[in-house]
């Protein structure tokens, strides 16, 4: 999982965390915040009168005769009473009472006040229905969810945003640094802009480390060029040294003998030394990807080329490359290479009168791209053989005294020089099946 993926993940968790603790502080924070409202609307409504009662008299709302006034708004949810009462302790409160309206029992958040007007005294009593206050609990809540909904939203995305923006150069750092550095000499030394000193201080220490490698590259091409001259050379002398000896009548048969063994071991040695010049070549870049391959041609090549093999063995070569695939910025010549170690595997591995198959076609996953199939009828691979299958001087169960265990190797290396990826299925009795799998071309065919 990506870091930007992880970073949202946790803050919408957290931020859905914390949005069920408010749901559940949510209610009675309402409930509180409506009666505070109710009971400060009730305290300005009381002022309201206590003001309107020194402006014009309580004869405002009792006259004459009368000892109280009593007044409801239509719907039950306010009233306002004013009635003499005795002289006594003062009352100034507010709590919620039970009040018989018209044959029905509502409950009121009820605001008592006791004052003196002249001689006499009165108590002033104003009401609000506790379902009115319910109602303005309930608009709270909602008004509230939503706008914490809007805020999580909003920051989730904020977030998520300013966090790939952060990240930016850490995935320039991926892409020019990591991901397309196939070989040193291909790497981009430019400094990524970024005025983090994170990233600022992991670019500069990736550059120092590939000037490091970069050098040792150079280095090592340099001793194979010297290895591989002052090695390959000695050994053409000593060949053509075995070969006149060997036109030599008066040599013995024992002596005949022992040169032509030694002819093999040089045969041998030049074969590995070449093999190991081939891997380390390719390793270090140094063959040209320039070409346009046809997988139906290079198929077609490389089977004539093994068709006196496959007469002297009985065996029967089927090839099926359609449609065909072309495969760019390849090397022919590397390609042909990685065929032919195949189809003389499925040769050398196969049983008498068996069949190898060389079948085309393109892959069937979303990403597309172009798979090529070599299977054969033979021997088949052990499943504890199959994770060394492409390490370098394993054998694996092959007694085979010209092989030498880097075919494979050098198929892996070509392959991997061409963005191929290779899977194995072998059932031991049965033969085996190596699936290249060749990358989808932009833009198509």
């Amino acid at each position: 999982m990506k870091l930007s993926t992880k970073f949202s993940l946790f803050n919408a968790l957290s931020r859905v965390a914390i949005l069920l603790l408010l749901v559940g502080v949510l209610p009675p924070v309402m409930s509180r915040l409506a009666l505070v409202s109710t009971d400060s609307r009730l305290a300005q409504k009381k002022e309201k009168v206590l003001r309107l009662i020194r402006r014009n008299g309580i004869s405002t709302f009792i006259e004459g005769d009368q000892s109280s006034y009593g007044s409801y708004n239509l719907l039950k949810e306010e009233f306002i009473s004013l009635e003499e009462i005795p002289p006594g302790p003062r009352i100034d409160v507010i709590e919620d009472s039970k009040r018989a309206v018209e044959d029905e029992i509502v409950e009121y958040r009820v605001l008592s006040y006791s004052f003196a007007q002249g001689p006499k005294y009165y108590l002033l009593e104003i009401g609000r229905s506790t379902g009115s206050i319910d109602e303005t609990e309930r608009n709270f809540r909602t008004y509230a969810l939503y706008m914490l909904l809007v805020a999580v939203a909003l920051t989730t995305a904020a977030d998520l945003v300013f966090f790939r923006y952060l990240l930016e150069p850490f995935y320039t750092i991926i892409r020019q640094r990591l991901k397309n550095a196939h070989h040193p000499a291909a790497f981009n030394f430019a400094p990524i802009a970024t005025d983090t000193d994170d990233f600022r201080y992991l670019d500069e220490s990736l550059r120092e480390m590939m000037t490091t490698i970069q050098a040792s590259f150079s280095k090592e091409r340099k001793f194979i060029a010297d290895a591989s001259h002052e090695l390959l050379t000695p050994l053409a002398a000593l060949q053509y040294r075995f070969d006149n000896m060997l036109s030599d009548e008066s040599l013995s048969d024992e002596n005949l003998l022992r040169v032509v063994e030694s002819q093999r071991t040089v045969h041998r040695l030049r074969t590995i030394i070449k093999s190991l010049l081939m891997i380390s070549k390719i390793e270090n870049d140094q063959f040209s990807r320039t070409e346009s391959v046809s997988l139906y041609q290079l198929v077609a090549e490389v089977s004539e080329e093994v068709q006196d093999r496959l007469s002297v063995l009985g065996l029967t070569l089927t090839q099926e490359v359609e449609p065909d695939f072309v495969v760019p910025n390849s090397n022919r010549g590397l390609l042909f290479t990685l065929l032919f170690n195949l189809v003389s595997n499925a040769i050398k591995y196969n049983r008498e009168g068996g069949q190898i198959f060389l079948l085309g076609r393109p892959a069937s996953t979303a990403a597309g791209g172009y798979v090529l199939e070599i299977r054969d009828t033979g021997r088949g691979i052990s499943k504890e053989q199959l994770p060394r299958l492409f390490h370098r001087f394993d054998k694996g169960a092959s007694t085979d005294p010209d092989s030498y265990g880097l075919g494979l190797s050098i198929v892996r290396t070509i392959a991997d020089l061409h963005g191929i990826s290779i899977e194995v299925n072998s059932i031991e009795g049965l033969g085996t099946s190596f699936l290249l799998t060749f990358p989808a071309v932009e833009g198509g065919q």
